[in-house]
């Protein structure tokens, strides 16, 4: 935390980032919608090019961290129903469950800005969310 990798005399030159292949989400709770230290936050990001989901977890742990489980039962969800090729809706609970395997990835803290229970309860409505306006934006760019 507060540190990086880089020796003393190294510089960050670039970023090279690659275009998405499928829709992506985030999701911040905040007390306000600017600058400010979020109180929990989510990202989300569809690859349907290789079957794959990917997450990203912020304000919730020491460090930013994925939630790995929750984005391959996700993914393993998606393949196993043939919903990447058919593009239908997702089933009843699906989305609801990849917010708890969200929320189990994470390891908040309570601190000023807000309670561990509070995070934790944030990400499973964000993760729900952000899967369930991704899933749509995949759809409609059928």
């Amino acid at each position: 935390m507060k540190r990086n990798a880089l020796a003393p005399d190294e510089l960050v030159a670039a970023v090279l980032v690659v275009p998405p292949a499928g829709p992506q989400q985030f999701c911040k709770i905040g007390t306000r919608n600017a600058m400010v230290i979020a109180v929990a936050a989510f990202g989300l990001a569809l690859h349907p090019d290789r079957r794959a989901v990917g997450t990203g977890i912020g304000s919730a742990a020491p460090t930013p961290r994925r939630a790995g489980a929750a984005a391959d039962f996700l993914a393993g969800e998606l393949d196993a129903g043939g919903l990447w090729e058919s593009r239908a809706a997702l089933p009843e609970g699906l989305a609801r469950e990849f917010g708890h395997r969200v929320r189990d990835a994470a390891a908040p803290i309570d601190d000023v800005r807000g309670s561990a229970a509070y995070r934790l309860h944030s990400l499973s409505v964000m993760a729900r969310r952000a899967v369930t306006w991704a899933w749509d934006d995949y759809r409609r760019a059928a």
